[in-house]
């Protein structure tokens, strides 16, 4: 099933986006995390029909949304793509029929991509990117920083959103990078900035984090900081509630 995890806008505290998280409440085992069922399905050749139940189910939730409420033009709902479904030749076309099925939520999705999946075949990437783009899809690249790109190719990536992955973004870790943090969060803000793309952090935990990410002017995260992921009920009331309804 999918839960969702609010984006929030730092400044004023309001929820700014929602990513779609995929949980598997086993019978016997409880809830498996997805870096255990991920793997597994992408290994069973499953990982296409859980990542199109995994657009399906967001698409849905974000319909009913529409229907109970006015969501902000700016409101997105995001939901990751794995590496193996973008390297599928089949992707496109069920994007294409998932989003003819789902027009009036499509300018609400926003597909993640993490930065080392494109630069796996950066030529493929672009070529897929754009394609998913010219749908009416939103392109969030994740982990951004960690994947070894080249900025030569950042342009070529037609993406809206860039994220700033928790090692950068956690104080107090033992990493042995937090001398580095404030530059690479202030650098990635800054190069966003230029090319006019969202920023979004994610992992934060705690209120220092969050404060140190208002100094640096990023504008929203995301992380346990504001609360676990909730179902797509739950997250429906805090909308309504934020809005006045």
């Amino acid at each position: 099933e999918v839960q969702f995890q609010p984006v929030m806008d730092i400044h004023s505290g309001e929820i700014a986006e929602a990513e779609a998280l995929m949980r598997w409440n086993h019978l016997q085992r409880g809830v498996v995390p997805p870096e255990e069922f991920v793997p597994l399905a992408e290994r069973t050749g499953l990982i296409e029909r859980l990542g199109r139940l995994a657009f399906e189910q967001a698409a849905a939730q974000t319909r009913q949304w529409l229907t109970e409420m006015p969501l902000d033009e700016d409101f997105f709902v995001s939901v990751n793509l794995s590496p193996a479904q973008l390297a599928t030749e089949t992707l496109l076309s069920d994007m294409r029929a998932l989003v003819s099925e789902n027009r009036q939520v499509a300018s609400h999705m926003k597909l993640e991509i993490t930065e080392g999946q494109v630069m796996s075949n950066p030529e493929h990437s672009a070529y897929m990117l754009s394609a998913l783009k010219a749908m009416g899809l939103r392109l969030a690249l994740d982990d951004f920083g960690t994947g070894h790109s080249s900025l030569s190719y950042l342009h070529r990536f037609p993406v809206d959103t860039i994220k700033i992955p928790a090692p950068f973004v956690r104080m107090g870790d033992d990493t042995g990078m937090a001398h580095t943090q404030v530059p690479i969060i202030r650098s990635i803000i800054s190069l966003a900035t230029e090319l006019d793309l969202l920023v979004i952090a994610e992992g934060v935990e705690t209120l220092e984090e969050i404060e140190r990410l208002q100094q640096l002017n990023c504008h929203f995260a995301q992380g346990f900081a504001f609360g676990a992921s909730v179902s797509g009920a739950e997250l429906g009331k805090k909308l309504a509630a934020q809005m006045g309804r």
